[in-house]
């Protein structure tokens, strides 16, 4: 009983250790994120009113198109990872808000479970398309294709760190209801 009782403690007190080091390297790479894509989103305003404002005056930028939209999907990416971390996607949890809350928090489970797949697989192609695109350029950057399609395996990883971390919060709080 009293080696079962230390276990019981040991495995606790290693679990919050490891929720407290996901939840801390999960915040740092989040300021990352959120500063990288405030400064790709003044980048891409700036770059868009410039050309915009050269082409008026019959001297277009050819280059700022490719270079907002290499920008752009580093944004979607990282941003899908900022609201994640915020639990800001849409869900709709009408019906499972009437379960008890092991039901809920088994749903909830299952559904992170279920995205840590796709998100490894989304990973996966997402490096073979990195692989497979190294040689392809910009036309007007004259940088690799694969600049733009690595943040799709980057900011997948970074969806897999996440849920990770709310899954280990979500097993060291399974009484609290994870729905609402």
């Amino acid at each position: 009983m009293l080696c079962l009782s230390f276990l019981n403690i040991l495995q606790k007190s290693s679990f919050l250790e490891t929720e407290v080091s996901m939840k801390r390297f999960n915040e740092k790479v989040g300021n990352v994120e959120t500063w990288l894509s405030v400064f790709m989103l003044a980048a891409i305003i700036v770059l868009v009113f410039v050309s915009a404002l050269m082409r008026t005056l019959k001297h277009p930028v050819i280059w700022s198109v490719d270079l907002a939209q290499l920008l752009f999907v580093w944004i979607c990416m990282l941003g899908a990872d900022a609201a994640l971390k915020r639990k800001a996607h849409v869900g709709v949890d009408l019906i499972v808000k009437q379960f008890p809350v092991k039901i809920q928090n088994t749903v909830t489970l299952s559904a992170y479970i279920l995205s840590i797949l796709f998100l490894g697989f989304i990973t996966y192609y997402g490096v073979t398309l990195c692989l497979e695109n190294y040689l392809r350029k910009y036309a007007t950057l004259q940088i690799s294709y694969s600049f733009g399609t690595l943040a799709v395996p980057i900011g997948s990883v970074f969806m897999i760190l996440t849920l990770i971390e709310q899954t280990i919060n979500l097993l060291g709080n399974w009484e609290k209801p994870s729905v609402g």
